[in-house]
């Protein structure tokens, strides 16, 4: 009989391994490397654990990490998650969770170099951004040396992708883009040249025509995939931060818009250097978001490479998340952001450090069950629906979580519209799904109610559905699917979770958004409350499905130095954007967020949602619906030191839904 897993192995690493990585592209047990986020039991533990993952057969690779760091990311092959490396986690790591396997090319890493910021830099401020899409050469991105434009703002670019084709590209004697000496994917671009490496500068240059720059060749020959289509999230998002026209300037109210650039003394962030990282096709391909806590936090880390003495101050923007997680401040990703910001907070020689995150676009999406039994007087039992629409293309995942000290005898049960079930209780986690009781029909492979698995003072259940679209084999039924949740003790709560499927900006992939339906309460309520209208949105009251609590999975820790944005209505004060997710977190172990710090406005009126801002081309705009956009907002106005006075600021801040109150776009 196997050995038990590892109880540090969070539930998706557990169910890749019961699946076989069935559904997980390119994966090749010989030559895909896993991609895992480590939290070590102390931070002492890290060269015993490195030592002990060692071993050739493993693979294993690791990249850099902050002082005194609790958490690593490692690349290893299949093995080093198999029995002989058992002992190794066991002894060491607390929790490790899974991101996408990464697929490793033979491209030799970059010479080591200084990565600094600029010697001429026109501020102590350094801005990054973590996203999809730099415009590098785009007008609002260039630097002006007395008014003209003498190159890009933008000191480096760590595109992620792990492509054989994303090589280093020839140009003449010497190449563009090089594999970082420190990480062991993707490619780095910097903005000067150095013998060799051709730098951001040059290659622009390279397609200057007159007093223009081709755009279109510029970035298609250097093979930035995402700058072909007209608009991406990065470059709205770049722009929001450190464009040179702030986000004031394009509101449209009875006049047009003013477009009055911003200056290096009023609008630091306009002229500050700009690093990027670009995340993986693959990833941003499954929306759940799962796979960010690996690259975000290597992203940061290369982030803070490029400060030194003159850097003061860095602004870091992640404008995405996940639904899921244990929405207490817990999750190990949350975590490494404490860390970052508790290390860089701007004393000892330090810079101060500040990320900022998106509150989220959840708040209508039906994604969070909430269940209170409050008494003995009341049921031991909920049961809800969960809706998977046909002919999706990709994995649905729904969370169920519950304190771990009061879930001994929870029982939890995924049932299939035909009547297939799977059932899941407390105990030792097999490596594979449960099988469904004796004489009921068996359900697909790898679709039911996994294990429950002990996640710090939770307990999580996951529940997985496989991809319902016609195919060879069997295939998940589609449509109401229920989940009861038994046992459940007097004074407990339950929360489940549905990830997120949705495609991304610019994917095509298919997949469809599944979600959680209240059907007792939709019988017996809903007419009524369809009837009840009330600051921008119908009455939910008494439903399990709560808009409450549908903060970003990874900003619901409430620690100074990461900002969370909510959305607003710029016409109607007072009014959070209808999509804008909000709080309370959970309880757990650390102070919870209760809502987003801010709101920020995502839309001008009911009417005309969305920020404008930059797209893939200079002088090409388009509105970005979402919250987003209010992140980026929030980050300029930290980055140019303006005092965060809320107007119309809640009764008793703060508030869920808008936190402390609204605040003016910068």
């Amino acid at each position: 009989m196997a050995e038990e897993l590892p109880r540090c192995f969070d539930p998706y690493l557990r169910y890749a391994i019961a699946s076989g990585f069935k559904n997980f592209d390119f994966f090749d047990a010989q030559e895909s490397k896993l991609f895992l986020f480590v939290e070590l039991k102390h931070a002492g533990l890290a060269g015993d654990f490195v030592r002990a993952m060692s071993r050739d057969i493993f693979g294993a690779e690791f990249g850099t990490a902050s002082p005194k760091s609790r958490h690593l990311t490692m690349r290893a092959y299949k093995a080093a998650i198999e029995q002989e490396s058992f002992r190794a986690w066991n002894d060491n790591v607390s929790r490790v969770e899974l991101s996408l396997p990464l697929k490793p090319t033979a491209i030799k890493k970059g010479v080591p170099r200084v990565r600094s910021a600029s010697a001429t830099a026109p501020t102590s401020l350094l801005i990054g951004v973590i996203d999809d899409g730099c415009p590098f050469a785009a007008a609002q991105f260039c630097k002006l040396t007395a008014g003209v434009a003498t190159g890009t703002r933008v000191l480096g670019i760590w595109d992620q992708n792990e492509d054989p084709a994303r090589a280093p590209i020839p140009v003449g004697p010497n190449v563009f883009g090089e594999k970082p000496f420190d990480f062991d994917y993707g490619l780095e671009f910097f903005r000067e040249s150095v013998p060799g490496v051709i730098g951001l500068d040059d290659w622009i240059q390279l397609y200057k025509r007159a007093n223009t720059i081709d755009e279109d060749g510029c970035y298609a020959d250097a093979g930035f995939k995402t700058l072909n289509h007209q608009r991406s999230h990065g470059a709205h998002v770049m722009d929001v931060l450190a464009g040179r026209i702030p986000p004031s300037a394009r509101i449209v109210r009875r006049d047009p818009p003013s477009w009055n650039p911003g200056d290096s003394l009023t609008d630091p962030a306009s002229a500050a250097d700009i690093v990027f990282v670009q995340f993986p096709e693959s990833c941003l391909r499954d929306a759940t978001g799962v796979w960010l806590k690996g690259y975000v936090a290597d992203g940061i880390e290369y982030i803070m490479s490029f400060v030194d003495s003159r850097i003061t101050n860095v602004v870091i923007n992640v404008s995405y998340g996940p639904t899921t997680g244990p929405h207490d401040g817990t999750a190990p990703l949350e975590e490494k952001l404490r860390e970052l910001v508790t290390y860089y907070d701007g004393t000892l020689g330090n810079p101060k450090l500040d990320i900022f995150l998106s509150a989220g676009n959840t708040y209508l999406s039906e994604g969070h069950v909430r269940f209170v039994r409050q008494s003995m007087a009341d049921p031991d039992h909920v049961e809800w629906t969960w809706r998977l629409p046909p002919d999706n293309t990709v994995l649905c995942f729904a969370e169920v979580w519950m304190k771990k000290n009061h879930s001994d005898n929870v029982v939890v049960t995924l049932t299939s519209p035909g009547g297939c079930s799977s059932s899941s209780t407390t105990g030792p986690a097999p490596p594979g799904p449960p099988p469904p009781p004796p004489a009921v029909p068996a359900l697909p492979p790898y679709t039911g109610a996994y294990a429950p698995v002990d996640w710090g003072d939770n307990r999580v259940w996951l529940l997985a559905v496989e991809p319902t679209i016609a195919g060879a084999g069997m295939v998940p039924e589609h449509g109401n699917w229920k989940i009861k949740v038994e046992g459940i003790e007097a004074g407990s709560e339950v929360h489940a979770y549905v990830a997120r499927t949705d495609p991304n900006m610019n994917m095509r992939t298919g997949a469809k958004r599944s979600y959680f339906v209240d059907a007792g309460w939709e019988t017996a309520r809903a007419a009524e409350a369809g009837c009840k209208y009330a600051g921008g949105e119908f009455d939910k009251t008494g439903s399990l499905v709560s808009r409450l609590g549908t903060l970003n999975g990874i900003g619901t820790d409430s620690v100074a130095g990461v900002h969370v944005a909510g959305g607003y209505i710029l016409s109607a004060p007072k009014r959070k954007s209808p999509y804008s997710s909000a709080g309370r977190a959970r309880t757990g172990p650390l102070p919870r967020r209760v809502g987003p710090d801010y709101a920020l406005f995502c839309d001008e009126s009911d009417a005309l949602q969305g920020v404008r801002a930059g797209g893939n081309r200079s002088g090409a705009v388009f509105r970005l619906v979402g919250t987003s956009a209010a992140a980026p907002q929030l980050a300029r106005l930290v980055a140019n030191g303006v005092s965060l006075t809320a107007h119309d600021p809640p009764t008793s801040p703060p508030d869920e839904k808008r936190g402390d109150g609204d605040l003016y776009p910068p």
